[in-house]
């Protein structure tokens, strides 16, 4: 059986942004600081995806991801994270390197598990990691999961965060299924990060025929 835990003890941080030198040349901020939207402003239906080249990726998560700054291995697709055409983010899907998984009862391969990963926002712009991930998500199932397979999602957050993103998770169809215990990877370098717990969060996809019965409101932003 899948252990739950409750969030409501943890300490809010910032979700994946760093403060923007002025010399940054990120593909976010090549031509400048982007416009963003205000707090209490409804933006959410300008946010959409686009598929971006792994340099491109790879150059968001060097300048402003505040913990894993590489591209993550084995890949799938990296998402763009844009606003009114603004490129302000990236996520990559990717499958995980796990054999296998089980979750309430159900045994899932490591094939049929994908991954978001570095989800980062280069600026500071709440509430837009969450909007973005709901987009993210509907996408890369329409476009990959379901002819790869893909059966379950999965997704780390920092066991000291919490905010917007836990939120969307669970708005999502997302569950918590434990805390992950500390230790480095053997056979990759060693990240400070690695010694820290993070909440795994889990969110099975469903069949054709039952997306047809589901809610818009679950797989739609």
């Amino acid at each position: 059986m899948t252990e739950t835990h409750s969030l409501d003890q943890i300490r809010s941080t910032g979700f994946q942004y760093t403060p923007t030198p002025e010399e940054c040349s990120c593909p976010i901020h090549r031509e400048g600081q982007p416009v963003t939207a205000p707090l209490g402003l409804r933006f959410a239906e300008r946010v959409h995806i686009e598929a971006i080249p792994r340099h491109v990726a790879g150059a968001i998560y060097e300048a402003h991801h505040s913990y894993m700054d590489d591209v993550p291995r084995t890949n799938l697709v990296h998402h763009g994270l844009c606003y009114q055409d603004q490129l302000l983010g990236a996520i990559t899907w990717r499958y995980p390197l796990i054999r296998s998984l089980e979750y309430d009862g159900t045994r899932f391969e490591g094939d049929e598990i994908v991954e978001a990963a570095r989800i980062c926002i280069g600026v500071d712009f709440p509430n837009l990691a969450s909007a973005a991930l709901a987009r993210s998500m509907e996408r890369f199932v329409r476009r990959h999961g379901r002819r790869r397979g893909v059966r379950l999602l999965l997704t780390f957050v920092r066991a000291d965060f919490d905010g917007s993103m836990i939120k969307a998770l669970r708005d999502k169809g997302w569950h918590c299924a434990g805390k992950t215990d500390p230790g480095q990877a053997g056979n990759r370098p060693d990240k400070q990060i690695r010694e820290q717990p993070k909440w795994r969060f889990l969110c099975e996809v469903p069949a054709e025929s039952d997306r047809e019965q589901a809610s818009l409101g679950r797989w739609s932003p």
